[in-house]
């Protein structure tokens, strides 16, 4: 089965499109991507996508719509000829709010549907919202499935987040606030983010910003558990603004914050583990300062960087296996990392 992924993710830095083939064998599911592309978002719908849970009910279904109908589009355009059995899109999250029982992707499906002529599957986290869960994190279905040789994979894109396997079973959560925060800092020099980490590689960190950035109850909190990027917005960027310190120094302090979460948190669950090989991805894994603090804080475990098609692609992977889960009506959302109730099917379809 050929299943489009269509990712678009907090750090704004466009439409991510993986094709992929699945094939159920076995000895479990065979994969690979077929190819993949970034489009990236014009300066309009940067802005528009910055200002979205600031807009009015009306305004909101228009985005809604017409980033479905830009989602299809794209679509149409990436495939080309190529002949797939469905679209499946994350949208783009505005909302996400489990104490209140809801969550809110954008990206209308039947105009996905409607504009690239092909049958999409979209709305993943409502199902299990309603089943109490946190309706995230949903990658952990195919880190299981689909990358079985590792202990620990770990996401660092606006959120950083981790999936475990223990015992035969997987959990994961979100770690921490992480390109949101650097991507935020490089934008005041005018870039869209810090190349390989270069800005902060040149920056000393500042104690009293890293304990503001480390004193929320979130980290506290024992999983299932996870951020909202307008929790963020609204907590952990005015730190970063309101401090006087150099962009190089708050950069270095960013990076230092993400790399010492998740280092603490690997030591935590990996330090008896027989398999220490953690797999990183996520735009945050071409962030060799980054990685390099992420390594140094890890003693004892093997981080492992993949090449760029995995970097880039996963999340649009992992959205595209759950369409695949969806159509064969197999549970795509795992109980055990997000607390619901029980397991669930998430994804409605609109079938062309």
């Amino acid at each position: 089965m050929k299943i489009l992924g269509i990712m678009s993710g907090s750090s704004l830095d466009g439409i991510d499109l993986a094709l992929c083939e699945f094939e159920k064998e076995k000895s479990g599911i065979k994969w690979k991507i077929l190819k993949a592309d970034t489009i990236e978002y014009s300066d309009e719908w940067k802005e528009k996508l910055k200002t979205l849970p600031h807009l009015s009910g009306r305004e909101l279904t228009l985005a809604d719509y017409h980033i479905g109908y830009l989602f299809g589009k794209e679509s149409k355009r990436f495939l080309g000829n190529e002949k797939v059995d469905f679209i499946a899109s994350h949208g783009h999250t505005v909302f996400h709010e489990p104490d209140n029982m809801m969550t809110l992707q954008i990206g209308n499906g039947s105009a996905i549907a409607a504009a690239s002529g092909i049958s999409t599957i979209y709305d993943f986290r409502s199902m299990d919202i309603g089943f109490g869960g946190q309706g995230a994190p949903v990658v952990p279905i195919a880190d299981r499935d689909l990358f079985p040789g590792f202990t620990a994979l770990v996401n660092i894109g606006g959120i950083s987040n981790i999936s475990i396997k223990k015992s035969g079973e997987i959990f994961a959560y979100d770690i921490s606030p992480a390109n949101q925060l650097l991507n935020f800092l490089a934008q005041k020099s005018g870039k869209d983010y810090d190349k390989d980490g270069e800005m902060a590689s040149k920056g000393k960190v500042v104690d009293e910003v890293m304990k503001k950035l480390l004193s929320f109850d979130y980290f506290d909190l024992i999983y299932p558990k996870s951020l909202d990027n307008n929790f963020i917005k609204n907590n952990f960027i005015p730190i970063l603004e309101n401090d006087n310190n150099s962009i190089e120094d708050k950069m270095a302090t960013g990076v230092e914050f993400i790399a010492k979460t998740l280092a603490d948190e690997l030591k935590k669950h990996l330090g008896n583990s027989n398999n220490k090989q953690v797999l990183i991805t996520g735009g945050g894994a071409k962030n060799t300062f980054l990685i390099k603090r992420i390594t140094a804080l890890s003693e004892g475990i093997k981080i492992i960087v993949p090449d760029n098609l995995i970097i880039d692609f996963k999340e649009a992977l992992m959205i595209a296996y759950m369409g695949y889960l969806r159509v064969n009506k197999e549970n795509n959302v795992l109980s055990s990392v997000t607390g619901a109730s029980r397991d669930s099917i998430g994804g409605a379809v609109c079938v062309v």
